[in-house]
């Protein structure tokens, strides 16, 4: 069976992709194991699946509820019509499968069908009752397949009842029995496969695989110097790039060497796996290793499309340290504003900036709520690094923030805001000089500041600060409300972009309101939700153009670096949801990314790199002359202003040939016993969810951006295994976990009645 996916906590997985092919004959680099086995993924040939345990889900694909607990079982319902589970063969042969489980009881009676099929071919049916039943299936060798092989449960009734979920079968247990060479059945599940990426060496005993999927360039090869092996376990070393179907080699001793990429190909994504047979002993390899060919350097491109240079710093500015401001809009899509192609005039000052300044056409967010978002900018550290993922949790104490860098390096620090979820009570105060949540009471009712409001109370702290004539920088942190729904713009914006909407019906909706709606009424209240959405991000916009009027009137203007950004986006039914936090699809996470630098340094350029919020701490720390250390997982977003950054990147994209780009945007998103990951590379974009509580349908789905960037079609096919970009993405993400996936325990907090006030007006409760 498959097995969670064991992961060594070493280095990420190393970066390999050329631009051009380099000429032959080409020095080989050996690449250490220690650098990629982070993103190998260790499995077990087969087993037993106990749907109603946690460390099951992994195996469990579409279709299946909640694990639950009853008569002194633990079991998983298969929900209607089909529900599917993975498991793992080093070497196909006959299998039979041996599943219990009980149909839902049916008003009216009668029995269930259940149809099975491996690997999208039919391998029997069964009757099954509403008592605990024993099914067994024969599964021939040529229905099974060396890798992943994927089961399809098909019910032929599940319950139909308004309200409840589609409940068809009850199952306890999934067993995969394989037979041995001498046609005895065997259940024994073998030991884990080990790996010492320090020493080089891999330990798998029999029935065990080890995979990978690596960007490579032509000509690479994977390399041992020794190989050890005990009892009946032989090895097979299955290869496979691009759509070709795997090429196979077997292994017996000594030293070995084995081409992942054929010399004639383009670079890309190759996949390789060490798969042991057998019943007994195991295989070790010694001295692991990459040899790949050194890449060439890239030729200049031409004169005609060769980009200008930037202007140097003036000599005046060498050494000083800029003023920092991070001004975030909660809630604002990058495609509604005018420098992002948005039709609808509701950005003029926001546009002006742009021109100004820097534009990174695919901004990111890390999360598609608050919380973890905004942790993830000012902390630079990954949502389940940071620990403030779930509604009561908070940044872990021992998390040292970028204010507590800043103001360890010398700035001042000041924070505003009017959302509650940045507040002190989930550890957001750490490290600011001033720290201003800033509520009203109306009522019984706590209401927030619009931006405009919230600029009263900045300007006034400014003045403050300049009668103390300070001599330290300045890092300001602006967090302001607006579009955030309940969308209530000020009437002069509402007239000018949602004259005639109703403003009580389409702004206040609950989020079980709006899933009731369907059809013609759900298109008008998006339509008109959308059009005070739109209000709202014009109100803010004319507040941050008073924002930097003011940084101007105080002389604060020429030596800030100012950061336009947001959070997350929101939803108008763009994939039959609503507001934000339940998806992780595009227009969650496509957000706007502007930096203005001192002295005009880049300005009016467009960057299409993809950036992410975790890039922005170790850039402000850069400005402020403070490294950032190898904790943090971002980088420094100057280095893409650089000449030579810029023509890479033309490089990049003039050159399809490397499948995948090696830097990945991540984003996460948690609830209770459930969590959504997303992964984006170049134009693909892969969304996985793990857990019982579906917060994105479907588990899995696989997007091509370029050709689709709506993500209307679903390339993912849970029936067949996972193509290699699929792979490579697994590991990309284990990866960046074994490096950067923190490990400190989530620290929950009590929400007091007040702050649930204040949270509960924007929908959080």
């Amino acid at each position: 069976m498959l097995k969670p996916a064991a992961f060594v906590p070493l280095l990420a997985v190393a970066a390999w992709t050329v631009a051009c092919r380099p000429p032959a004959p080409v020095p080989a680099e050996r690449i250490e194991l220690a650098a990629f086995a982070a993103a190998l993924r260790t499995t077990v040939e087969y087993g037993v699946v106990d749907p109603g345990e946690a460390a099951a889900r992994e195996a469990l694909g579409e279709g299946w509820g909640a694990a639950e607990g009853g008569g002194g079982r633990r079991f998983a319902w298969g929900m209607g019509p089909q529900s599917r589970f993975a498991f793992e063969l080093v070497a196909a042969r006959d299998l039979e499968l041996r599943l219990r489980g009980w149909s839902f009881p049916f008003d009216g009676g009668g029995d269930q069908s259940v149809a099975v099929s491996v690997n999208g071919a039919p391998a029997g049916e069964a009757v099954i009752g509403p008592t605990p039943t024993d099914l067994r299936f024969a599964v021939p060798a040529a229905l099974a397949q060396a890798g992943e092989n994927v089961v399809e449960l098909r019910y032929a009734r599940w319950d139909l009842q308004a309200g409840r979920q589609p409940l068809a079968v009850a199952w306890d247990r999934l067993r995969v029995v394989a037979s041995d060479r001498g046609g005895r059945r065997t259940e024994e599940t073998p030991a884990n496969p080990r790996i010492d990426a320090a020493a080089g060496t891999i330990e798998l005993p029999a029935g065990t695989a080890l995979e990978g999927a690596l960007e490579l360039p032509a000509g690479s090869r994977l390399a041992w110097e020794r190989l050890e092996r005990t009892g009946d376990a032989r090895l097979t070393l299955a290869v496979a790039t691009g759509d070709e179907a795997e090429r196979e080699s077997a292994w017996t001793g000594g030293a070995g060497e084995a081409l992942l990429v054929e010399p004639a190909r383009a670079a890309g994504v190759a996949s390789f796996a060490l798969r042991v047979a057998g019943t007994n002993g195991a295989v070790v390899l010694r001295g692991v290793h990459l040899l790949r060919p050194e890449a060439a350097p890239a030729p200049p491109p031409a004169a005609a499309v060769a980009p200008a240079a930037l202007p140097p710093p003036p000599a005046a500015a060498v050494g000083e340290r800029p003023n920092l401001i991070i001004y975030l809009v909660d809630t604002l899509r990058a495609d509604h504003l005018g420098c992002y192609g948005y039709a609808r005039p509701t950005s003029p000052r926001i546009d002006r900036f742009a021109a100004d300044a820097v534009l990174f056409e695919n901004g990111r967010a890390q999360s598609s709520w608050t919380k973890p978002a905004v942790a993830a900018v000012l902390t630079g550290l990954y949502p389940v690094a940071h620990g403030a993922e779930l509604r009561a949790e908070r940044i872990h104490e021992s998390v040292e923030t970028l204010a507590e860098r800043l103001q360890a390096a010398g700035y001042e620090t000041a924070l505003f805001t009017t959302n509650g979820n940045v507040s002190a009570r989930f550890g957001f105060d750490q490290g600011w000089d001033s720290f201003r949540f800033m509520t009203r009471r109306e009522g019984r009712k706590r209401k927030h500041y619009a931006a405009a409001e919230m600029n009263g109370e900045i300007f006034a702290w400014l003045a403050e600060r300049e009668r103390r004539h300070p001599a330290r920088p300045l890092f300001l942190f602006v967090h302001t409300l607006d579009p955030h729904d309940p969308y209530r713009p000020r009437e002069e914006f509402r007239r000018r972009f949602a004259p005639g909407v109703d403003v009580d019906a389409a702004c206040c909706r609950r989020s079980n309101e709006l899933a009731e709606l369907t059809g013609a009424p759900a298109v008008k209240q998006a339509a008109d939700a959308m059009a005070l959405y739109d209000a709202e991000i014009a109100q803010n916009d004319a507040a941050f153009g008073d924002f930097l009027d003011e940084l101007e009137r105080r002389g604060l203007a020429a030596t800030s670096a100012v950061l336009l950004t947001a959070d997350h986006g929101e939803e108008f039914l763009d994939h039959g949801g609503w507001k934000h936090g339940f998806t992780l699809y595009e227009e969650m996470l496509h957000i706007p990314f502007v930096l203005r630098l001192p002295a005009g340094r880049g300005a009016g350029r467009t960057i299409a790199t993809a950036v992410d919020q975790v890039d922005i701490a170790p850039t402000l720390l850069a400005l402020a002359g403070a490294g950032a250390g190898p904790d943090l997982p971002g980088r420094d977003l100057r280095a893409l202003l650089d000449e030579a950054a810029e023509r890479s990147e033309r490089s990049e994209r003039a050159d399809r040939a490397p499948a995948l780009p090696t830097r990945v945007s991540f984003a996460w998103l948690a609830r209770p016993g459930a969590r959504t990951v997303s992964e984006v590379a170049g134009a693909w974009k892969l969304v996985r969810q793990n857990g019982p509580g579906l917060l994105q349908e479907p588990r899995r789905a696989l997007f091509d951006l370029g050709a689709d960037p709506r993500e209307q079609r679903n390339l993912y096919d849970p029936a067949r295994r996972p193509p290699l970009r699929v792979r490579w993405f697994e590991g990309a993400l284990a990866a960046a976990l074994a490096r950067h996936g923190g490990g400190l325990a989530a620290e929950e907090v009590e929400i007091d009645p007040e702050l649930e006030k204040s949270l509960r007006a924007l929908g959080y409760f």
